[in-house]
């Protein structure tokens, strides 16, 4: 997947995606009137693959139906960026096919281009699928 994979999966739910400026995020999704909005800082995003990766999550929040307000409690949002993030590890990243993969010998390099992600997002995937799988290969 791409970063226009991510587009394509907003714009097919409605969800409109926004340029703006945050002091504190590179991006938020938010909901207004029954419609959904995901707000990015282009100017923080480096490349199309952490546009795609915050993309991946943001929708997550969506998906899960994880969003909560600024005002909420850090074990509130630490709950909903988990399962965001969840969403997004195995929309990026599946299962199976990192599975596959690792057992065909790809080492981190490989797994973070095959994936099309960076290495500290293949990292966090692998640990995250290992925490819940045990072992992955």
């Amino acid at each position: 997947m791409n970063s226009l994979d991510m587009y394509k999966i907003a714009e097919n739910e409605n969800i409109d995606i926004l340029n703006y400026k945050w002091s504190n995020s590179k991006a938020k999704i938010f909901e207004i009137d029954n419609s959904y909005y995901i707000a990015l800082d282009n100017k923080q995003i480096d490349n199309s693959i952490e546009e795609k990766e915050i993309l991946a999550e943001e929708l997550g929040h969506y998906y899960t139906n994880s969003l909560y307000y600024l005002h909420s409690d850090n074990v509130q949002k630490k709950k909903c960026e988990l399962r965001a993030m969840k969403w997004a590890y195995s929309i990026l990243v599946p299962f199976h096919i990192l599975k596959e993969k690792i057992a065909q010998g790809y080492n981190l390099y490989d797994l973070a281009d095959y994936f099309d992600v960076n290495c500290k997002y293949m990292i966090d995937c692998i640990d995250f699928y290992a925490e819940k799988y045990g072992i992955l290969v």
